[in-house]
């Protein structure tokens, strides 16, 4: 959490009735003058009277502070490519040179205004409000993160190591790392890279990251193909058989408890381990992929092979993962198994009623085929109450979406299904930088660009750790998406506002008899230029402006 250095509480009568002390004082703030609704919230010029009304501000279009001059008090020309110009305009670049605007002094803003990156902007009536209830609790938090992929050589040797490293870790508050088990494949045996990008993610967060190890593929001894990759070939892209002509579950076994060994030799200590990423899927032909087949349980399933749909024998997960969890007894640390990790959540339900849940610790799905306009809201709830029935957190454990797609599913997922988890398939991707990237990080020879996905997921886990609490935040508007996150200790409290709609929403945040000492507020407007913007502290009317296609988050700490 950051620290604010002026102590104050946003929502409490006492500083509210000081803010109107403050506006009242001749010697506070900019003085009206002649223009009698300068600086007030408006609609259109006929509001303003001699002024215009900019961005929903009574003011006048500027070049120069001399512009500004028949304004009375600390009236400056702000221009448009400041930070409190573009709040003002809702995360956008004004079309205007620059506005006349006073900034925030000791002496505070005006009635009727707040500080608002730098400037005091007019607070417009509330058009919605959340109510948040801290005594309402739900699930713990495990984290939000994003896997390595295949580029942890190339961040290694990468020119900007020093500062993509921070971006990655200390700069995103991304604390899961999904990473994939290496152990057994030619050329990976020099784990010295993992081991580098561990440490640089525990340094960034002054902590241990919670480390998920998943198999992509197991190694191609233990493939029927021969192979780590598929393609189109259903009836080969799946385990091994062992001598006696039965699925190799024992040497599946046997490969992970030496991979675990491994991983610990090296000072990586899993929490989590998932036996087969996408163990529902088979990559089409002409995209070979690492990948592994098996059905819930081991027996057939049509594939078309050749031309013909036939009936192809597949090995089971809940025996494979009755066989791991059995060879890990013994471990100086047992990572938790989750499964089933399968690509969308239509497949969980049939495969976690073939599971022992004694061996299983979560339960992990991708979110592929979630579409951010039509979210299958009953879905995503059923797999809530597939939670609850078996007494097991809810991992998201690998999706793409852009950036503001990928603010809308984290929020679903987080409150409708009660996931505990959210992580985004790339941490750090090699494709080129470009507007609709779905990689947290793009990765050049010689740079590398923070992309829209990762400001999104930075809006939930800068102000948030393993272990805190979601609590319950009630919008009483269509389509404002609200998430509050309380601390274990009780001391800080997290919101997050997502408004997915065409059209800015004023909100008033409501915390009943809650109080806090120190507030700060960041956004995202995907359709402007704002990302993760420091607007400062919330107004002391708790009311604040989440434009449309934004991302609002306040952090406050008691």
């Amino acid at each position: 959490m950051s620290n604010q250095p002026a102590l104050r509480r946003p929502w409490a009568l006492p500083l509210v009735l000081a803010g109107v002390v403050v506006a009242c004082d001749p010697a506070g703030g900019p003085r009206v003058g002649s223009q009698t609704n300068w600086l007030q919230a408006c609609r259109s010029d006929a509001d303003c009277g001699d002024l215009a009304c900019h961005c929903g501000a009574c003011t006048r279009s500027c070049s120069s502070d001399e512009s500004c001059a028949s304004l009375s008090g600390s009236v400056s020309c702000v221009p448009a490519d400041d930070r409190g110009a573009i709040a003002l305009c809702g995360g956008d670049r004004p079309s205007s040179p620059g506005f006349c605007l006073p900034s925030c002094d000791a002496a505070g803003c005006p009635d009727g205004t707040a500080c608002v990156a730098g400037v005091c902007s007019p607070l417009p009536e509330p058009t919605g409000r959340v109510t948040i209830d801290t005594s309402t609790r739900y699930q713990s938090l495990v984290g939000f993160g994003a896997a390595i992929g295949y580029v942890q050589h190339e961040i290694a040797r990468h020119p900007r190591k020093t500062a993509l490293l921070s971006a990655m870790f200390a700069e995103s508050g991304i604390d899961v790392l999904r990473l994939e088990n290496l152990v057994g494949f030619a050329g990976e045996e020099d784990l010295s890279d993992t081991i580098a990008l561990v440490e640089a993610a525990a340094e960034g967060l002054g902590r241990e990251p919670t480390i998920m190890l998943t198999s992509w593929s197991p190694p191609p001894n233990l493939k029927a193909s021969g192979s780590i990759v598929c393609e189109g070939n259903p009836d080969t892209c799946t385990l091994a058989r062992a001598a006696g002509g039965e699925f190799d579950y024992a040497g599946l076994a046997d490969h992970w408890r030496a991979s675990l060994e491994a991983y610990a030799e090296a000072g990586i200590e899993p929490v989590f381990i998932g036996v087969q990423n996408n163990p529902n899927w088979v990559p089409p032909t002409g995209q070979p992929t690492e990948a592994c087949r098996f059905l819930p349980t081991e027996g057939t399933a049509p594939a078309l092979v050749g031309g013909d749909f036939v009936e192809v024998e597949y090995p089971g997960l809940a025996e494979a993962i009755t066989a791991v969890a059995g060879r890990l007894e013994g471990l100086a640390s047992v990572p938790g198994i989750v499964a089933p990790e399968v690509t969308a959540v239509e497949y969980v339900a049939e495969y976690v009623s073939r599971l022992d849940f004694s061996d299983v610790a979560a339960i992990t799905h991708h979110f592929y085929g979630a579409d951010p306009t039509a979210v299958d809201v009953d879905a995503l709830a059923a797999l809530g109450e597939l939670g609850e029935r078996h007494g097991r957190p809810l991992l998201q454990t690998e999706m793409t979406a852009d950036g503001f797609g990928t603010a809308v599913l984290m929020h679903y997922a987080l409150v409708v299904e009660g996931a505990s988890a959210y992580l985004q398939n790339e941490i750090v991707g090699t494709d080129p930088p470009s507007a609709g990237s779905e990689e947290l990080i793009s990765l050049t020879a010689q740079d590398f660009a923070v992309e829209d996905p990762y400001f999104a997921m930075r809006h939930y886990a800068i102000h948030t750790d393993p272990g805190w609490v979601r609590v319950a935040a009630t919008a009483d508007v269509d389509g404002l998406l609200a998430s509050a996150w309380s601390s274990p200790a009780e001391d800080a409290l997290t919101v997050v506002l997502v408004n997915p709609g065409l059209s800015e929403i004023a909100t008033e945040l409501e915390f009943g008899e809650e109080s806090m000492a120190a507030s700060e507020v960041t956004r995202t407007v995907f359709d402007g230029v704002e990302r993760s913007a420091e607007l400062g502290d919330l107004s002391a009317a708790g009311i604040l402006r989440v434009p449309a296609r934004s991302v609002v988050t306040v952090a406050l700490e008691r």
